[in-house]
């Protein structure tokens, strides 16, 4: 459950009797809710327990139920919601259903996750960025909103090519007219006021930096203040004779139309007009009033999930027509992270909360069930434009290591001891970025439960190494040596801690603890690197 910036927390309750559901009518999986149901055993944590786990392959409408009957027989069942749907058959035609990936696991909840995590990487994201390296991206929002121009993307370029950094994004307020977030959504021409000299202009100087190029885009949108909607006004979804809601001041485009989504080829051309490496798509608000000029009586109810086909239809031709870009999904953060995305994007922004604490919870929640290499996560700038907190850079950077790994501020500006450290944290990166894309995923203590500290560990397949990540999240006075039982290592193997080169069997670590001393000050962390010897 969650809602915008506090996606997918885990809460636990006792199966009672009668029927139990989570459901989403908001035309998207959403914030507050998630397709994702497990039945456990009683007491089951990350290494005991049994398991029955059920996750929709689905971006729409949703219900996940459980039921307890009199006879204490248990059902569980997933799928679309009924609620405003109905589909007309004819004779010949057929329907598909989404489909469930179910999980079995008598190992607790660490094997689910584990198990979630090779499905999705070997049998759903098919980018060929799923198992190479991703760029390290920056990306403007935080640092400018829509303040920026050609000149201020490119001193961004120039300071962050100068830290490691691979590919500048240019993200909401190119287009249009769009100086705030109340106009042009649907005109996809780029504002030569703010981006002088042209959009190919702007790429080619980035590339001559030694960069590649990305661009957000929101092609599921328009806004009322645009030649787009004044032209097509019905090609918003609406309820004929009633005013349609604004949200975000902008209404939804209806994808159940052709016409509309061949509209939506605008994006095609943006993309050929320049050397784009990489988009990033956004949805920024939930549907409603459905209504569609476009459907007859009897297929009204069919439009939810029409919509839904027609984002996979766009997104499908985008990935079809440049096969070598790479495509992240958003919805204002993080309201349609589902694995139906995953299918077309091999990551997807986890929220729109950046702060590192806030992060711990959410990014352990989503590990739960989708693979670390999927999580959008990026080191951001203090205080943090959410929550305010003001948390050390180099925390900050053990968090987003546990993701994509990228930046979302502006490097021209921030003090001189955090821009220094990027190298180390883009080092970091380029050491452990296969580990966090191919690795197992053990939590070894969680923050949610404990309210004082964070730990989770990435090993190889083979188990040669293990990297583990500790955050310290509140300081104690007069507190002893934390033991972490870690996981990950094969028992009967010698591992040497690369930060002090002492040595351990796999055994005693996992078995008998590794000890770490309190760290001075709240929000602290530190990685450890063990390595098969």
């Amino acid at each position: 459950h969650g809602s915008w910036a506090r996606e997918r927390h885990i809460q636990r309750r006792e199966l009672a009797y009668g029927k139990q559901l989570m459901s989403s009518l908001k035309g998207e999986s959403s914030h507050q809710e998630h397709p994702f149901q497990a039945l456990v055993t009683k007491g089951c944590d990350q290494e005991h327990g049994k398991v029955y786990a059920m996750h929709f392959v689905y971006s729409g409408n949703f219900i996940a139920q459980t039921a307890r009957t009199q006879f204490d027989m248990v059902r569980m069942v997933m799928g679309i919601s009924a609620e405003e749907f109905c589909w007309q058959l004819t004779p010949g035609s057929s329907f598909q259903a989404p489909e469930v990936v179910c999980v079995y696991s008598s190992e607790g909840l660490g094997k689910m996750s584990r198990s979630y995590h090779d499905f999705y990487r070997s049998h759903m994201i098919r980018s060929p960025y799923n198992h190479s390296k991703r760029p390290i991206l920056i990306n403007n929002w935080e640092a400018t909103y829509f303040n920026f121009d050609t000149q201020k993307l490119l001193a961004i370029a120039k300071e962050a090519k100068a830290c490691g950094i691979e590919m500048p994004v240019m993200d909401d307020g190119w287009f249009g007219h769009r100086n705030n977030d109340d106009s042009s959504l649907g005109d996809w021409k780029v504002n030569t006021d703010k981006i002088k000299g042209g959009l190919k202009y702007l790429v080619d100087e980035v590339n001559n930096i030694g960069l590649e190029f990305g661009i957000w885009f929101e092609p599921e949108m328009i806004s009322p203040d645009s030649d787009l909607y004044r032209a097509h006004p019905d090609w918003a979804i609406h309820i004929d004779g009633r005013a349609a809601t604004q949200s975000r001041c902008q209404y939804v485009l209806d994808l159940s139309r052709k016409e509309v989504r061949d509209y939506d080829d605008q994006v095609s051309a943006i993309l050929h007009s320049a050397n784009i490496r990489y988009v990033k798509w956004d949805m920024n608000r939930q549907l409603s009033d459905l209504g569609s000029s476009y459907l007859s009586a009897d297929h009204k109810e069919e439009l939810f999930h029409r919509y839904v086909l027609g984002v996979y239809e766009l997104q499908e031709r985008l990935v079809t027509e440049f096969p070598n870009l790479l495509l992240e999904n958003c919805s204002g953060g993080g309201a349609r992270f589902d694995p139906g995305m995953l299918y077309y994007s091999p990551q997807i922004w986890c929220s729109d909360d950046t702060d590192a604490i806030e992060r711990l919870l959410i990014q352990e929640e989503t590990s739960l069930i989708y693979p670390l290499c999927s999580m959008g996560a990026h080191v951001s700038d203090c205080p943090n434009h959410t929550v305010g907190r003001v948390t050390p850079f180099e925390t900050r950077g053990h968090v987003a290591l546990a993701g994509t790994f990228g930046y979302e501020l502006d490097v021209t500006k921030i003090p001189k001891e955090d821009r220094e450290q990027i190298p180390q944290q883009i080092a970091m990166y380029h050491k452990y970025h296969e580990r966090v894309r191919e690795g197992d995923y053990y939590r070894i203590a969680s923050y949610s439960e404990n309210h004082l500290y964070d730990c989770w560990a990435v090993s190889a397949k083979d188990k040669s190494e293990v990297r583990v990540t500790y955050v310290q999240v509140l300081s104690t006075p007069k507190a002893h040596s934390r033991k972490l039982y870690l996981k990950g290592f094969e028992p009967q193997a010698v591992y040497r801690l690369e930060e002090t080169e002492e040595t351990f069997t796999g055994e005693i670590l996992e078995k008998y603890g590794y000890l770490i001393r309190p760290l001075w000050g709240d929000f602290r962390s530190k990685l450890l690197h063990f390595t098969k010897i």
